[in-house]
Parts: structure tokens; sequence; C-alpha cells
């Protein structure tokens, strides 16, 4: 018996499929969510006291509660040991229309794809379905004192292109769509049947995320540090490593395409040691100012904005570190953590908390904290000039890396903090922790309301300690740095 869901994960690729299926994998859900978005639908569609399909529902049992009811929830169906759930299916005069409701403000065109199945199996079950339509969260939605489900939420009959536009509509896209769908099933059955499966690397594997199954699929524990695999953005690195090329500097200079980071890696394979553009890092280091102040934010992510002020998929920050160094090399550390809406506390005690001047160091701060404080000023007012101060201070200290200033194969292709922190100290590790990454630090938090006293407490102190590991290695990367230029002078 597989899914339609299994379908759609062979489409992807074997190894993604034949994984799901036989080496599951436990994932947290991304977005922090207050009660089940199901129950947010029905309420908006007047579904709460419809008809409910279950699990093992046959075809028989589906199509009599189709015949009882005007709208079924969750209606089961089967073709050919494929199985595939319909979220909304109510009757119209020709036939069916289905609502698919997409935890997104964006829902694609590829949504299409999957509609197109389920019509193709319902037809075969004899549910003739004559529209589709995606329901989505409406990106511009900023909650007021209580949830408004009727301006939250969108029904369309269209799905959005790569540019977050409205385009085609749901129709259009399955027309476009030619499937032979009993070929289709047989093929993932034969991939689900197998005992094992011999994983090819594809550039699939990495493309925007790298699969979760990755390290299971591949051992890179052994390869050399320099590793052609580990060659950023090179488009031949997969077929040189199958030619057998496995350090960077052997690969053709004629099929590298020139970017300044690969330069880096090049020559730090090359030499065999790291690679430094002095100048350029003094350049960089020269517009850091004492104070010093080094800070890293903890947030979760909320589809359905829980409080006033918010839009759907913004994030609420409960957790700062802060380690401010004077020029005398003195270094003090600051804190911060608090549940529920802690907000304004949040934004009134950073403002407190840090220097007025100096420079303030955030790793990768474009698309973490600097949009976190953009946030929060679009939702206090009050607080916009003194945020907006805060943002014009920081300065990034990813960009030594992510530019190629510097590049020391330990690094492994890799620009996180916690990668970069052993090249420049051996002693200093996330291992020791009981939290050792942001995800954990969030879904640790996700718990904390409901634990006791004497657990919160445990709680709070393993992501504070987390975090203010990130600010500690913050210093230790940038005095790192500063180092390597001294001692290269």
């Amino acid at each position: 018996m597989l899914h339609v869901s299994d379908l759609m994960r062979e489409m992807k690729c074997e190894c993604f499929c034949w994984n799901c299926a036989h080496n599951s994998l436990h994932q947290e859900s991304f977005y922090k969510m207050d009660c089940p978005f199901s129950d947010l639908w029905k309420t908006y569609l007047h579904a709460n006291d419809c008809a409910l399909g279950h699990s093992m529902d046959t075809n028989e049992q589906s199509l009599k509660l189709l015949e009882e009811n005007e709208v079924v929830c969750f209606a089961r169906f089967e073709y050919k040991e494929c199985r595939t759930k319909i979220p909304y299916l109510k009757k119209l005069e020709n036939g069916y229309m289905a609502i698919y409701p997409h935890l997104s403000a964006y829902p694609k065109e590829n949504e299409a794809l999957i509609m197109k199945v389920n019509q193709i199996i319902l037809a075969h079950c004899g549910v003739h379905v004559v529209e589709n339509h995606i329901l989505y969260l409406n990106k511009e939605y900023v909650r007021k004192d209580s949830l408004d489900l009727n301006a939250l939420l969108v029904t369309s009959d269209k799905l959005f292109n790569k540019r977050n536009h409205l385009s085609k509509t749901i129709a259009e896209c399955m027309d476009e769509i030619d499937i032979d769908l009993d070929a289709w099933i047989e093929r993932t059955k034969r991939i689900l049947n197998k005992p094992s499966i011999t994983p090819v690397r594809t550039k699939q594997c990495t493309a925007l995320r790298r699969c979760s199954y990755y390290p299971i699929c591949f051992d890179e524990s052994n390869e050399p540090d320099d590793s052609i695999l580990f060659f950023t953005t090179n488009q031949h690195k997969l077929d040189a490593y199958e030619k057998g090329i496995r350090h960077i500097h052997e690969l053709p200079l004629n099929q590298i395409e020139g970017f300044r980071l690969q330069y880096a890696q090049y020559m730090a394979s090359k030499t065999q040691k790291p690679f430094m553009d002095k100048a350029a890092l003094q350049v960089w280091m020269k517009q850091i100012q004492y104070p010093i102040s080094y800070l890293d934010f903890e947030w979760d992510t909320f589809a359905v904005p829980p409080y006033e002020n918010m839009k759907p998929f913004d994030v609420l920050c409960f957790q700062y570190s802060l380690h401010v160094e004077s020029k005398d090399g003195a270094l003090k550390h600051y804190n911060f953590f608090e549940s529920k809406d802690c907000r304004r506390h949040f934004v009134e005690q950073l403002i407190q908390d840090l220097p007025k001047t100096g420079t303030i160091l955030v790793y990768n701060m474009e698309g973490a904290e600097k949009l976190r404080l953009k946030q929060l000023a679009n939702q206090f007012e009050e607080y916009r000039d003194e945020l907006e101060a805060i943002c014009a201070r920081m300065v990034d200290l990813s960009k030594p890396f992510e530019a190629g200033l510097y590049y020391n194969s330990k690094m492994r292709g890799h620009y996180s903090l916690k990668n970069i922190l052993p090249v420049f100290s051996k002693d200093l590790s996330y291992k020791n922790l009981d939290i050792q990454n942001g995800l954990n630090a969030v879904f640790a938090y996700r718990t904390y309301d409901d634990k006791n006293e004497e657990e919160k407490k445990e709680v709070k102190e393993a992501i504070s300690t987390y975090c203010q590991m990130d600010t500690y290695a913050e210093y230790v990367v940038y005095h790192g740095l500063l180092r390597e230029v001294e001692e290269d002078a």
C-alpha cells in the first residue's frame, strides 16, 4: 500500500522516496501552531460539523459519506493500492468542488500536480471533481485584538508563480500536466519494495536546502578537508568526483567559474594552508569600533499570528545573548529570556543593554537579527528610531568568510558559526551543550510553558547557555581573524 505522497517523493528522488518509507526521521514542525491548522480552515469554511473520513475507510465507505452529506472532510480513496486523502469535498450540481488548505502565503503552480493525481484517482472511483481551489494565508493580514479568519484566510482558483504573483488558474496548470498514473504507481511500488537502495549524488541532493537524508546516503567523514565535494557552487564537482578527482586543486582551471570564494578554496587546497586576503580583511576591520557588541537572537516562527500587530509567518524573539567588549579588553555578558508575548520587554531590555555607540557584530544578520528588528519596528512604532539606529550599527561577521577573504579547508565548505569556531579554537565546542543548535533551542522553548518551575529553570538555562555560546563564538572568531592578520604581518 502506498500514498500519493510517495508518488511526489518518487518524482523528487528515488532515494528520498525509499528512505522516507524505510528510514523515517522525526521532524518537528518548522512553524509554531497554537492550534491545528485544520481547526482554523474548517471554521472558516463552516465545516466544523461536516462528515469526516477516517484513515482506513474503503472507497465504498467514502462514497457513502459523499452520498449522505453535502460536505465531507478528509475523504479517503484508493486506486491500484495508492491511497489519497482529500481535505474538503463539497457537492455541486454537476460534480464536486475540492479545496486544498495550504499552510503557506504563496502556494505555487506545482501544487496542481497533486490535484491532478487526486482528480484522476477520484474519477476512477466515480467521483468527478469539476472545481479545484486552494486555501492559503494572506501575508498582508495584520492581527488586531482577535484573530479574523475572514481576513487571514484566502481561497482562490489561481496559484502563484516563482515570483510570488498570482498567475495561472489551477485548471490551466492541470491542463498542462500529462502523466501516466498507472506506470507511476507501479514504478513507485518497485522502489518501495526494494530491500535497499544505492544512492546517487545529484545537484538535487543539496539544491536550496540539503536533503535531510543526505548524511544517511553519503558518509563524507572520510573525505579530505579540501574535497571537491565541498567546492562551493561549482557545477562540475559531481562529474569530477565520479572521475576520481578528490581535491579542489586537482580540478582543471577551465572548470572553475571564478567566484572569489572559489578562488579562496582553490588556493587553500593548493597551498595546504589557510587563504587570507589580508588587505581586504584590514579594510573590513577598519569599520569595527569599540565598544564591540556581539549579539545573537533566538526566535520562533508563527504561521498564524498569535499576538497583536503580527503578520503570518512573523517571528517572536524570546532570547538574546549580548557580549560587550570594551577597548581595554573587558568582556561583559547580558542575557534575556522570556516566554509568551515578550516582544515589548525584549525591545526595551535590548535598547537598555546595548551600548549607545560602537559596532554591533552579528553573524549572518541580514536574514536574521536585522530582519527581526525591522519586524519589531513595524509592530512597535514608538521604538522604530532606536531599532533602526541599532540596525545601522550592525556589521555582519559572516561576510569575510562568505566573500572569500578568509578560508580554511577545515571549514569543509561550510560557513556557519559552528563550522568556523573550531578553526579558531580547539577548546570551545557546542558538542558538550544540552542544546547544540538553534532548532533544538526553539523546540525546547515550545515546551517551556508546559513545565513545572524546576523544569522551566533547566530549559531556560540550557537555551541561554547555547545562545551565550553563539555570542562568545563571535568574539572568538573576530579575534581569531585579528590574530591571523597580525601574525601574517
